[in-house]
């Protein structure tokens, strides 16, 4: 007789009602289960009205939602699916079966409620002792949108596609008069292609209106390069490194350095991250109610406006500068040229002096805003024909209010201090993406619109927060004593 033991899929087994028995006490699922029933909702829960047939409670929808968008399950058809199938699904359901609809609604109706939530679970884990506001990193990373990039259109190819829809639809209207003459067969089909076009016409001209609208009216001889998506409009064309050309965002997070907690987010549809450094700011204020000491960020993120607005929020910032000069191949490059504040002069790269020869002044304003320094000796220089692109002969450099901004910035990172500090950036926040795009599996958008995909991408937070206070492992007497701290404090802040 083989050696196995008994083995049936018709074996029956007495399942205990309670699912709670079935799921250990370290389980991702009871941390969820804790930190919710811990959360004040009254600012969700103030919507409900005391008539009709009664709610699927709020909290038990929460839940699903950041177990769901931790471990994986996004859709809210496969979260439906999960409350049938998986146990911890459906001991967070209380046995409740919410169909996909009911899911996709509540996910949809309150997914600008969500912040108040992200709050006061960042504030837990300050007051857990996680978060230290020592040192903060900022980062962008791009996800894909619920769209194809195969459904945009550049605006002068809308313009084009226009012209030749109306076309189209004068030719099939003209073949329809004749078949009509000779009451031909093909009438019929004739005119739902009529019906095609004229469909296809209306799409393309209420998306080039919107497309109009992004801009001033001044702007748009120009922007013919403007893309719009017809699925989603408020998505943008994006390069990236790993996955080339996508429809996506781009949302911007600030990552605390202690245990890689996200305390502040920005919603981008613009591949540059550099003008969202003032709105991750703003975010972190709002949900910790204080800056950070130290603030790190990429090279993306290098301008004047960026600096000033650091010192505006009191942080002291080190953003890395943009690649110039000899690093970019380019030795006769502005970065390669010495300023002389002394001297009020420019050092060319071989050494020569170049003078102030101009100065400019912003339109009926009386404060100088560009100098203009002009080459001495460049008519008998041997490098004039790399140098000197200018017809008098001659190399300018001009000098604006920003420069002095970026080349303290710029000496500030290269300083040893600022290397040693910069340099732990990459490790605070890069692997942050790296876990909702691995481990949460979270590569694209579910719900379109820049609005709605903020809210979005406010819950994967929160549930890449949840998941790392799971990991610590608080019992949840401690959960319920720090939520009342942290309640104090929202209460604080508003």
């Amino acid at each position: 007789m083989a050696p196995f033991k008994p083995y049936s899929v018709e074996q029956g087994e007495l399942i205990p009602t309670y699912f709670g028995d079935l799921i250990p006490s370290d389980h991702l699922a009871r941390t969820v289960n804790d930190i919710v029933d811990e959360l004040n909702i009254s600012h969700m829960t103030i919507h409900y009205k005391n008539r009709g047939q009664e709610a699927y409670h709020p909290k038990m929808l929460i839940k699903i939602l950041f177990y769901g968008y931790q471990t994986g399950v996004f859709s809210s058809r496969k979260l439906h699916t999960a409350i049938q199938e998986s146990i911890p699904f459906r001991w967070l359901a209380g046995g409740q079966k919410p169909d996909h609809r009911t899911i996709s609604d509540f996910r949809k109706n309150n997914i600008n409620n969500l912040a108040p939530l992200f709050s006061q679970v960042i504030l837990i884990a300050k007051e857990l002792g996680h978060v230290s506001m020592a040192h903060v990193s900022i980062d962008g990373s791009k996800f894909k949108a619920n769209a194809s990039k195969h459904k945009a259109m550049t605006r002068g190819y809308m313009k084009k596609e226009i012209k030749r829809m109306e076309q189209l639809i004068a030719d099939h209207l003209n073949e329809a008069q004749l078949q009509d003459a000779i009451e031909d067969e093909q009438t019929e089909p004739t005119s739902r292609g009529i019906q095609d076009h004229q469909k296809r016409l209306e799409t393309i001209k209420e998306a080039l209106q919107k497309l109009e609208e992004r801009k001033p009216e001044s702007a748009l001889a120009t922007a013919d390069k403007d893309q719009a998506n017809f699925t989603d409009d408020d998505s943008r064309i994006m390069n990236t490194r790993t996955q080339g050309v996508i429809q996506g965002y781009n949302p911007q997070v600030a990552v605390d350095s202690d245990r890689g907690f996200i305390v502040g987010m920005a919603m981008s549809n613009n591949s540059s991250d550099q003008q969202q450094f003032e709105n991750v700011l703003s975010s972190i204020r709002e949900n910790m109610g204080a800056m950070p000491e130290i603030v790190t960020a990429d090279a993306g993120y290098f301008s004047a406006a960026n600096i000033q607005q650091a010192e505006t929020y009191g942080v002291d910032a080190y953003i890395a500068a943009t690649k110039e000069g000899k690093q970019n191949g380019n030795p006769y490059d502005k970065s390669n040229f010495t300023y002389d504040q002394e001297q009020d002069t420019y050092i060319c790269p071989i050494g020569q002096n170049m003078v102030l020869k101009k100065v400019k002044y912003r339109h009926h304003e009386t404060r100088p805003t560009t100098w203009i320094y002009e080459g001495q000796a460049c008519l008998d220089c041997p490098f004039q024909s790399e140098c000197v692109k200018s017809k008098t002969g001659k190399r300018t450099i001009q000098r604006t209010e920003a420069d002095p901004i970026r080349e303290a910035m710029r000496t500030k990172v290269q300083s040893d201090e600022g290397k040693d500090i910069y340099k732990k950036r990459k490790a605070i926040v890069e692997p942050v993406f790296g876990q909702l795009k691995a481990c949460q599996g979270f590569r694209q958008f579910h719900l379109r619109g820049k609005e709605k995909v903020s809210g979005e991408f406010v819950l994967l937070a929160l549930a890449h927060n949840l998941r790392k206070l799971h990991f610590l492992k608080h019992p949840k007497n401690v959960l319920k004593q720090t939520r009342d701290k942290s309640v104090q404090n929202l209460k604080k802040l508003s």
